[in-house]
């Protein structure tokens, strides 16, 4: 299991299912012929691991990352074929539009846990300085290829969270209750607004905003500031980053979103 976030004292249930699924999937690939366990890591990602889900029964999303790929001269796909041949030995296995599932009946496993596949991506800030922030390469279902931070993401909303006093992190999860509201009422087409580039546009609002704001409210200002910094200079909106601090928010990418339809969704959530 991935030491980065233990902490000493009582085990949360949220962090219990996070080891326990860690636990599993380290169980299912022990087969050392093709995966040599010294070299990948897992560790979660995801609303339940970024505390911003809304149900207890929330999918855990981990994180199966094969580390330095390049020295070992093997391929995204390469390891994708190996995790699914190792995994098939014990479940049902497939490939979805980007993570792998387990479809075995009745499994708990199967029907909480989605698993990213990926290998380990290195990016240098100052080239020739040595430091690099890494990240994860995957492919979705059509081959196109995603690199993401997720472990600078939620370093940096656990950060942002305890300056603005827990706000953030309730107002995320209080406009997810607002999109949710507004898929029942047929406001918004179902997946219109993803939970991770909705925590990102949260994420770009000023800590004051939150700070002036008690509790469950803190949305509701949070979502007029986007309205107004989107009517006010849209190049600069358009320009906005992911909350990992690296990639942009905004683009053609399968990763990103349209300026327009963020608008959309920011006139949505703050009629809800």
């Amino acid at each position: 299991m991935s030491r980065e976030f233990v902490r000493a004292g009582p085990v949360a249930p949220g962090e219990f299912l996070l080891s326990w699924a860690e636990a599993t999937l380290r169980e299912s690939l022990r087969r050392p012929a093709l995966l040599d366990p010294g070299s990948f890591e897992i560790f979660g990602q995801g609303s339940r691991v970024n505390n911003t889900h809304l149900d207890q029964g929330s999918d855990i999303d981990l994180v199966l990352m094969l580390t330095m790929p390049a020295a070992a001269g093997r391929r995204w796909e390469d390891f994708r074929d190996d995790v699914l041949a190792v995994m098939g030995e014990s479940h049902t296995v497939r490939m979805g539009r980007r993570c792998l599932n387990v479809d075995d009946p009745d499994s708990l496993f199967g029907e909480m846990v989605d698993i990213l596949v990926a290998t380990e991506y290195r990016w240098y800030p100052v080239p020739g300085d040595g430091h690099y922030e890494q990240g994860v390469f995957f492919r979705d279902q059509e081959g196109r290829p995603i690199v993401n931070f997720p472990r600078q993401h939620r370093r940096n909303g656990d950060a942002k969270d305890l300056r603005t006093g827990g706000r953030f992190k309730e107002a995320v999860r209080s406009a997810k209750r607002a999109r949710r509201r507004a898929e029942r009422a047929g406001m918004i087409d179902g997946g219109a607004a993803p939970s991770y580039l909705i925590e990102c546009l949260l994420f770009n609002v000023p800590d004051r905003v939150y700070r002036a704001s008690p509790g469950r409210v803190a949305h509701g200002g949070a979502v007029e500031w986007l309205r107004r910094s989107l009517a006010a200079d849209p190049v600069s909106f358009a320009a906005l980053p992911c909350q990992n601090g690296i990639n942009r928010l905004f683009g053609p990418g399968p990763d990103q979103w349209d300026p327009d339809a963020a608008a959309r969704i920011i006139d949505v959530l703050q009629q809800i």
